[in-house]
This record gives structure tokens, C-alpha cells and sequence, in this order.
């Protein structure tokens, strides 16, 4: 939804586009590890529904809600001192008072945004996906209409400019989330885990083994976007519209960078379900399919880069020198879509980490037929 902002962003002016683009880069810093230890909830559960475990199912998200919470904490520091941050990393000061308007708008929106992707990945391993995806195509036109309103203040709406576009994205989480719980609480098959009852229960074995499977996860991801992160910091070395041709750029490797990214995903949730199950020619399939297609959007994805670097830069800027910018940077971005394949090829799934390693794996099983004998406890 970042990407709707800076589409109306970019209209504002170069300026404002630097700064979405900067306080965009430092939100990430926070929010790509959190995302990282969440996103340990789709193979966990997933492995546990494939042993007809549905105690760990509901303990799994249970888990991950209580994991979003303790890290949305630290996170918003880094919103409140957005100013300071973006000084101290040597940025003008207009940019980085622009900056700080756009992190405040955001700040309200960071927890259910971390509490959705934990009902996300739920979702993925109870095998109903399309509710997740239902809300969040909802979100991304209503987030372009809010952003349009608060940006530019039409219908008697003040006008807002960056902290508008923040405030609108905030509100348009808070949504998401509301749908997400309904979802699992009122819809089935999701009612039938119960996953909101004894909310307030802790399983700290269960929590530990999210944080050991997903920090591995976090720090892989937050190399690879803090890479493009620092890249971000440097244009502004050169100047302003600098900054903004490269997050335009970003924008658009990142969007299908995401394909092949949650591809791999619904891999590790397949291949938890085979594990889960002991399926090992089911882990063999998923793994071997996930990386076809990841090689397939990949090369597709870097074509239609190539075939559009002239067009893509207007959807953001109106400003030539930024577009002209924006265009060096587009016929380069193929690199971090291909990049996207290192997801598939090199992702250490925890399912496969428990198959190299037996002792592990049988700790596991063991977790698993404790709480299988807690299910009607729960």
C-alpha cells in the first residue's frame, strides 16, 4: 500500500517523494524483521495441520499475536525519532521534517498491519488463502482513494499532505485487521480452531520455537531490502531527485519481487503439510514446482522491466529529471527481481532443516503429541 502513497506522493513534489521514500526506508528497518519472526507462523502451523494437530494450529497464531505486540514496541521508536534519524544520517532538514510527518501518519497502523500478517499466514496453513486476498485487493483501492482525500483535503477533508497519505494507509490497516478477525472468528473453516480462545494463554515453548524458526528468516530478508535501504541513504548524497528516482525504481523491483517471494511461502506451507503428514514425495513436489514458476516470474518479470523503464517513472513524477533519473534506475532493477530467486533456492525451510536433522525432529513429534494430548484442554 506504500506504493499507492507514493503514486499521489509524487505529485506533491520531489521533495515530499524523498521523504515518503526515506521514512519508507527506516519504517523497513523494523518492520521487515518483525515480518520475518511472524511469518514463522504459516510453516508451524501448517506442519501442524498436516499432523491433525489442531491445538497447535490455534496455539501457533495465538503465538505469532502475542509475538506481533512485544515487537510493535521497539518499532515505534523508530516513527517518533524519524527526524532525528533521517539527520543524523546526514539529509537536509526540510526533508527530514517532511519525513517525520509521513512516519507519524504511519505509526497507527504498524501493529494491526504485524497482527494481520500473522492471521495472513494462519490462513495459508489451513489451506483458505483467498480471504487474505480478498482484503487486501479491497485495501489497495481504498488506500489510494483515502491517501487522495487526506493528501490533497477534497470533499471538505483537510488537507493533510504526508501525514495525510500515512494517516490513510494507518486507517486502511486498522481495516484489514478488523476483517482478518472476523474472518477467523465468524467464517469457517476458521471457527473451527477457535484461535481466539484462551487468547491470553502463553505457550513459551511454542513461542521460543517461533522465534528460532523465524529470526533466520528476518535477518535473510532484512539483508536483502537493507541492502536497497542504504542505497536509498546514499542518493541522498547526490540530491533530492535522486532520492526519489530510486524509490520509484525500488517501488516497482519490490512489487514483483513479491511474486516469486510469496511463491516461496506457499511452498513452506506445502511443504509443512507433507511433513506434517510424512509425506516425503509431497516435499519433493511442492519444492521442485515452487521453483519453476519462481524462475518463470523472475525472467518474465525482468522482461516486462526492460520493456517498460520509459513508462513506469510517470505513474509517480510528472518531473522529467526525476523520470529521466527513475529510468536509469528501472533498467537496473532486474537484478533484485532476480534476486527473488534466492528465496526459492537458498530459503532454509524449517521443514527441511527438521529432515537433516533427526534429533530435532523428533523433539518435534514429541511437541507435538504433548499438545495433541492438551487439545481437549484448549
Amino acid at each position: 500500500m506504500m506504493a499507492t502513497d507514493l503514486a499521489w506522493i509524487g505529485h506533491i513534489g520531489i521533495e515530499a517523494l524523498a521523504a515518503a521514500a526515506l521514512a519508507g526506508m527506516i519504517l523497513s528497518v523494523g518492520l521487515t524483521f518483525a515480518a520475518g519472526v511472524i511469518s514463522a507462523v504459516g510453516p508451524l502451523a501448517a506442519q501442524a495441520r498436516g499432523a491433525a494437530n489442531t491445538a497447535l494450529v490455534r496455539s501457533s497464531l495465538r503465538m505469532g499475536l502475542w509475538i506481533a505486540l512485544a515487537l510493535w514496541a521497539p518499532i515505534m521508536v523508530l516513527p517518533v525519532q524519524g527526524e532525528q534519524i533521517v539527520l543524523a544520517l546526514g539529509q537536509e532538514p526540510a526533508i527530514a521534517r517532511l519525513a517525520q510527518q509521513y512516519l507519524l501518519g504511519l505509526a497507527c497502523g504498524i501493529l494491526p498491519a504485524l497482527w494481520f500478517l500473522a492471521i495472513r499466514s494462519f490462513m495459508a496453513a489451513v489451506d483458505r488463502p483467498a480471504p487474505a486476498l480478498w482484503i487486501t485487493l479491497a485495501a489497495i483501492p481504498t488506500n489510494a482513494l483515502l491517501a487522495y482525500l487526506l493528501i490533497t483535503g477534497k470533499f471538505g477533508l483537510p488537507q493533510l499532505d504526508l501525514f495525510g497519505a500515512g494517516l490513510a494507509t494507518s486507517l486502511v490497516n486498522s481495516g484489514t485487521f478488523l476483517a482478518g478477525i472476523w474472518f477467523v472468528a465468524c467464517c469457517r473453516p476458521f471457527r473451527d480452531y477457535q484461535v481466539l480462545r484462551y487468547l491470553w494463554r502463553f505457550d513459551w515453548p511454542l513461542m521460543l520455537e517461533l522465534l528460532v524458526v523465524g529470526t533466520p528468516i528476518s535477518v535473510a530478508i532484512f539483508m536483502e531490502s537493507g541492502l536497497f535501504s542504504a542505497t536509498a541513504l546514499l542518493m541522498g548524497v547526490i540530491n533530492t531527485t535522486a532520492v526519489a528516482a530510486h524509490q520509484i525504481a525500488f517501488q516497482v523491483a519490490a512489487a514483483l519481487f513479491m511474486i516469486p517471494f510469496c511463491i516461496g511461502m506457499a511452498m513452506n506451507v506445502r511443504i509443512g503439510h507433507a511433513l506434517g503428514s510424512n509425506d516425503l514425495s509431497g516435499i519433493r513436489q511442492a519444492g521442485f514446482a515452487a521453483m519453476l514458476l519462481g524462475v518463470l516470474i523472475a525472467a518474465i518479470a525482468t522482461i516486462a522491466v526492460v520493456g517498460t523503464r520509459f513508462e513506469l517513472p510517470s505513474c509517480s513524477s510528472t518531473n522529467r529529471p526525476g523520470a529521466s533519473c527513475t529510468y536509469q534506475g528501472s533498467t537496473r532493477c532486474d537484478q533484485k527481481i532476480s534476486s527473488a530467486l534466492e528465496v526459492l533456492l537458498e530459503y532454509r525451510d524449517p521443514a527441511i532443516l527438521e529432515r537433516r536433522n533427526p534429533r530435532r525432529s523428533s523433539s518435534l513429534h514429541e511437541r507435538q503429541e504433548s499438545h495433541r494430548g492438551r487439545g481437549c484442554r484448549q
